[in-house]
């Protein structure tokens, strides 16, 4: 059986859906990883089902964006209870409306998977990154990314800040139709591209 929980973001003038996406995510993200420390994994998957991402015949993207939904899921509906997600996004009031934890009872669900797409889109990080675990200098490995081509994605993302660096950052995201599976763990982000979640 899978419960969940679904969190709409409500557009408020002069703020975009984007925007509280980004905030949504950032707080359950803190909420995942203080359910992870309790249990010992994280047990709840997030799926976004307003997600769309359209390529043409010739490969060039038609559509990609998030929505404005999530849906957190768990088979057990503690783990949902105890993300207390009343209180976590009672700053965001205005800008979310919370639906209880519900049961899905269909015979017949789909399931996809979403999972992070991280590009290798900045050579100068990746270079310092390099230097700084290898103690080798910067000329050094800069020379050795001297043909390195940045990659890009067009995925659909969400705008997130490191909490322990408070850089910001797009969370990009890919989904994937995808049979269940008896594994059920997540990253801190509720995402895993093997471990699939109801798609509805």
């Amino acid at each position: 059986m899978h419960y969940y929980v679904e969190i709409t973001c409500l557009p408020d003038e002069g703020v975009s859906v984007a925007f509280i996406m980004g905030k949504v995510m950032d707080v359950l993200h803190l909420a995942l990883v203080n359910l992870q420390q309790q249990v010992g994994r994280n047990p709840v998957g997030i799926g976004f089902p307003a997600y769309v991402y359209q390529e043409d015949d010739t490969g060039e993207v038609e559509a990609a964006q998030m929505g404005g939904k999530i849906r957190l899921f768990s088979r057990d509906q503690a783990h949902l209870e105890a993300l207390n997600l009343k209180q976590q996004l009672e700053r965001l009031a205005d800008y979310v409306h919370i639906r209880g934890i519900s049961e899905i009872d269909c015979p017949n669900l789909a399931f996809a998977s979403f999972q992070r797409v991280q590009p290798k889109s900045s050579k100068e990080r990746l270079i310092r990154r390099k230097a700084k675990h290898t103690g080798q200098t910067e000329a050094v490995v800069r020379e050795q990314f001297a043909s390195f081509e940045e990659q890009r994605t067009h995925l659909p993302f969400v705008h997130m800040r490191s909490h322990s660096s408070t850089q910001a950052f797009r969370l990009f995201i890919e989904k994937q139709v995808a049979e269940p599976v008896e594994d059920w763990q997540f990253s801190s982000y509720g995402l895993n591209g093997r471990v699939p979640v109801p798609d509805f």
